[in-house]
C-alpha cells in the first residue's frame, strides 16, 4: 500500500493528521446504454469513456477509486485512473476480472499506465443502484410527464427523481430504496473516507474518488447539506440546479490544520455548502445498525 494511506501508529503526535488535505468526489457514473426499458444498461456509451478518460487527465494529485459492484461505475473510475498523468500516483490499483464472479484478483496492467500502478478499484456495496428502483419508475416517469405536458420546463429525469424523493412511502411500499436508506448508504462510504483525513501521514494531499447511481446522491445532499441562508437540505431539486447528470457529482474538502483540527466543506456546481457533519455521521450510523440486524436475521 502506498506510504501516503499506510498509518500503522496513528497515535504518534504530529506524524498523522496534520495539515492534510483530502478531495472526496462522489459521482453518478458516466453515460451508460440504454435498456429498452429506459433504464440504465450495464455499460458506458464511447461518449461515457470519452468523459471518463478526460476526466482521469485533470487529476493531480495522488488518487484512489472506489465504485459501486455494476460495471458501469466500475468503468467510470477504471477510464479515470487508467488516463491519469504520468507523474500522478494510483494508489492500490488490481484489475477486476469480469470472469472472477466479483473477486478481485491481479491482472495485467491497464493499457497506459505505469508497472507500478497495477491497481485496486475498491468495490463498496453502498455505491450500488436504488433497490427495484424500476418498480417505482413507470409511475414516476407518468407523473414526470404530466408535469411537463403541464408546462414544468423542467427535464424529465429530473422530475422522475423529484417524485421519488416526495414519494418515500411510496418507495417503501414498492420495496425500492427509501430516499432515507439511499442517503444511509452514502453517508456510510462519506463518513468513513472523510474520517481517514485525521489517519493519514501529515501534509498529505490526495483524492479519493466514488462511482454510484441515480438517484443515490441527491436523497443524500437533501439530508446533509446547509444552504447558504442557512437552511437545511431542499424540498425542490431546482434550489440545487436540479438532479445530477451522469458523470456529475459533489466534493468534499476535508483539512485539517497544523493542530490537527478538522473542516469539511461540500462544492458542488460551482458553489461551497457548509454540511451538517452530525447528520451523516446519524446517517451512517443508522446504516451499521440495519447491518448488524440483517446479520442476526
Amino acid at each position: 500500500m502506498s506510504e501516503v494511506l499506510r498509518n500503522p501508529e496513528a497515535n504518534q503526535e504530529g506524524r498523522f493528521g496534520r495539515n492534510v488535505r483530502v478531495e472526496i468526489e462522489f459521482m453518478r457514473h458516466e453515460v451508460p446504454g440504454k435498456t429498452p426499458t429506459g433504464m440504465s444498461a450495464d455499460f458506458l456509451t464511447e461518449q461515457g469513456q470519452e468523459n471518463a478518460a478526460a476526466k482521469g487527465q485533470t487529476i493531480d494529485k495522488p488518487v484512489k477509486g472506489y465504485s459501486s459492484p455494476k460495471l458501469r461505475a466500475q468503468e467510470t473510475i477504471e477510464m479515470q485512473l487508467q488516463n491519469t498523468p504520468e507523474d500522478v500516483q494510483v494508489i492500490n490499483r488490481f484489475l477486476i476480472d469480469p470472469a472472477a464472479q466479483g473477486k478481485k484478483t491481479v491482472g495485467q496492467i491497464a493499457i497506459g499506465q505505469k508497472s507500478e500502478n497495477a491497481f485496486n478499484i475498491r468495490l463498496r456495496p453502498e455505491l450500488d443502484t436504488a433497490r427495484n428502483f424500476d418498480k417505482i419508475m413507470p409511475e414516476a416517469k407518468t407523473w414526470a410527464q404530466g408535469q411537463i405536458k403541464n408546462d414544468s420546463p423542467r427535464g424529465e429525469y429530473d422530475l422522475i427523481i423529484q417524485y421519488y424523493l416526495d414519494n418515500p412511502d411510496r418507495a417503501q411500499a414498492l420495496g425500492t430504496t427509501t430516499p432515507q436508506e439511499a442517503a444511509e448508504e452514502i453517508a456510510f462510504a462519506a463518513d468513513r473516507e472523510i474520517r481517514l483525513t485525521k489517519r493519514l501521514y501529515s501534509d498529505s494531499d490526495i483524492q479519493l474518488l466514488n462511482a454510484t447511481h441515480g438517484p443515490k446522491l441527491e436523497p443524500f445532499l437533501q439530508e446533509v447539506l446547509i444552504q447558504p441562508d442557512g437552511r437545511s437540505g431542499f424540498k425542490s431539486l431546482d434550489e440545487i440546479g436540479g438532479a445530477l447528470n451522469p458523470g456529475e457529482g459533489f466534493k468534499f474538502i476535508s483539512k485539517t490544520d497544523e493542530g490537527g483540527d478538522q473542516s469539511v466543506k461540500l462544492l458542488l456546481r460551482g458553489q461551497e455548502y457548509e454540511i451538517d457533519m452530525a447528520r451523516i455521521s446519524g446517517l451512517a450510523e443508522n446504516l451499521a445498525e440495519r447491518k448488524k440486524a440483517q446479520k442476526k436475521e
